[in-house]
């Protein structure tokens, strides 16, 4: 018995001293310390050397000095000049191999880059490797110029961080579209790129998203910057290029259509469908055709068994069914007002509904002002069928209510309304703002259209030429934070184009200027600069006596 027990207690101490060897040799985390914030280190003594002339490598290895994992190699790891077979990248431990195609031939004569990206990781903490590279040359020499530059997007000016940016040493248009590039860069988190070790040579510069992993411009939809002319580099070469990333317009066609739903047709496009038009085979169907961002709502009424709608090539059959179960399920709903508690004399109120109209009792609306009803207001109806417009010449200082009672609005559906109710106050001379808006440094060789944008919706827009300085007047605004939208519109049409490569045309210079809340009973002044695109001033003082239009300005941040 006393044996057993012996026994029996040595295979104990055996468990635990294996879990303990276990414990000293697992590859978690260990617990308490400081968080592990810095990325692996190349240990070079067990790694492939790397800058080496006249190799012709089948198999590379790196090794670190932690643990290390590869994430999303297929999309961080490139090779330049590219590679005709896809490399196979692994990682064990603390180890990382990468793996020529047994069918690739390495060019003769040829410096290689090898970029890594963010792929390589530490394995506890994810802490990333930024461009780890690899160069090596097949010939006796590594080439060694350098080409920088930065990407950003043409609206925002945003760093454009998911493009790739190639150099093609074949300079035709339509080489971007056949063939991979010689060269390529990714911009790290300020968009800036760097190309190294490239060759003396001619090229073509562009970026693009690359949608489908290609490493060719080939889809209407990826996003392209580009430099207008080619690029020399030399020993002495240092110019930096800035690129603007747009995403082109691509000719309008649809890529799909919802017809099951009573009621609507929902068409979505490649791109925004402005003033498309339509038919339809039965000339008496009323449809009302609402626009959101690439898509196209068709919504219709009728009892008949089908009929047609004809748009760009396509030919849709709509079949209405399920009109009784369509009313059971839906509602018509207000989903909008653009009034707010403060409004300006000359607003008019609009009220959103989810459905078209058909008809609408507005004798039984009730707007009121302190005093009672109101009977001269004008009321109208938008042209997508589905906002109500309030007209009136609303006093400053008065106080107004709309009381609509239920059923007083019917849609094409035969649906009605809730009963729904507004409050408002209309500002006072004292209560509103008004500013002057100087902007310098535009070329008078150019035209531009400005906007002054109170959030996302403009207030003011106007189209100037030939001027180097202009400026914006304006009274009766409520007092907010108001920003300006300046295009270079190049082509004259009014609005802001992205770039076009097939026609060489660069994406329109846009500038979003932010600016500063103005003051109530007060007229700023702002001077903005399209070349820096900032605007500069100093904030207004409180005036205490109300707004005057003949008071001297005073400047302010805007």
């Amino acid at each position: 018995m006393e044996g057993k027990k012996s026994g029996f207690g040595i295979i104990i101490g055996a468990v635990i001293l294996i879990t303990g060897l276990y414990g000293c040799a697992s590859t978690g985390s260990p617990s308490g310390g400081p968080k592990d914030t810095k990325p692996p280190k190349l240990d070079s003594l067990f790694s492939t050397p790397n800058k080496q002339t006249n190799f012709k490598p089948r198999k590379l290895e790196f090794t670190f000095d932690e643990f290390i994992e590869v994430k999303d190699a297929l999309k961080q790891v490139l090779v330049s000049p590219p590679l005709t077979y896809i490399p196979q990248v692994k990682h064990r431990g603390k180890k990382v191999t990468f793996t020529f195609d047994e069918k690739e031939i390495l060019r003769e004569n040829a410096t290689y880059t090898i970029n890594f990206g963010e792929a390589i990781v530490d394995f506890h903490e994810g802490n990333k490797i930024d461009n780890f590279t690899f160069v090596f040359s097949t010939g006796d020499v590594l080439d060694s110029l350098s080409l920088k530059g930065s990407i950003k997007n043409s609206l925002t000016q945003e760093p454009e961080v998911e493009m790739v940016v190639f150099l093609y040493d074949k300079v035709t248009d339509s080489i971007v579209a056949k063939e991979k590039p010689f060269y390529f860069a990714k911009p790290n988190k300020e968009g800036i790129f760097e190309f190294k070790n490239i060759k003396s040579d001619t090229f073509k510069l562009i970026a693009i998203k690359d949608e489908n992993l290609n490493y060719l411009y080939d889809l209407e939809t990826e996003k392209i910057a580009f430099s207008d002319s080619l690029i020399y580099p030399d020993i002495n070469f240092s110019k930096k290029f800035t690129l603007y990333g747009s995403v082109p317009i691509p000719s309008l066609k649809t890529l799909n259509s919802n017809t099951k739903s009573y009621g609507k047709v929902n068409i979505l496009f490649n791109t925004n469908p402005t003033g498309i038009r339509y038919t339809l085979s039965d000339s008496t169907i009323r449809t009302f055709p609402d626009l959101i961002n690439d898509s196209i709502n068709i919504h219709y009424a009728t009892n008949v068994d089908s009929f047609f709608i004809y748009l760009l090539d396509d030919t849709l059959k709509i079949k209405p069914r399920g009109r009784s179960e369509f009313n059971k399920k839906n509602k018509l709903k207000r989903i909008s007002s653009n009034n707010s508690p403060q409004m300006l004399p000359k607003d008019s109120i609009m009220i959103g509904f989810n459905q078209p109209l058909d008809t609408i009792r507005f004798s039984l609306f009730k707007l009121s002002d302190s005093i009672g009803l109101l009977d001269d207001a004008k009321y109208l109806v938008s042209e997508n069928g589905k906002n109500i417009i309030i007209k009136y010449d609303w006093l400053p200082g008065e106080k107004y209510s709309l009381s609509v009672d239920s059923a007083l609005v019917k849609s094409i559906y035969g649906l009605t309304n809730d009963s729904f109710g507004l409050t408002f106050n209309i500002l006072t001379p004292n209560q509103m703002a008004a500013l002057d808006a100087i902007i310098t440094d535009l070329d008078s060789t150019q035209t531009y259209v400005i906007k002054l944008m109170r959030d996302k919706t403009p207030i003011y827009r106007f189209t100037i030429s030939n001027v180097s300085k202009t400026s914006i007047k304006l009274k009766g605004l409520v007092p907010d934070r108001y920003n300006l939208e300046i295009i270079q519109d190049t082509n004259g049409n009014g609005k802001w184009d992205p770039a076009d490569y097939w026609q060489k045309k660069q994406a329109e210079q846009i500038k979003l200027i932010k600016g500063d809340k103005i003051r109530a009973n007060w007229e700023s002044e702002f001077t903005a600069s399209w070349k820096t695109g900032t605007i500069f001033g100093i904030e207004p003082k409180e005036e205490p006596s109300g707004l005057n239009p003949n008071k001297e300005k005073t400047k302010s941040k805007f």
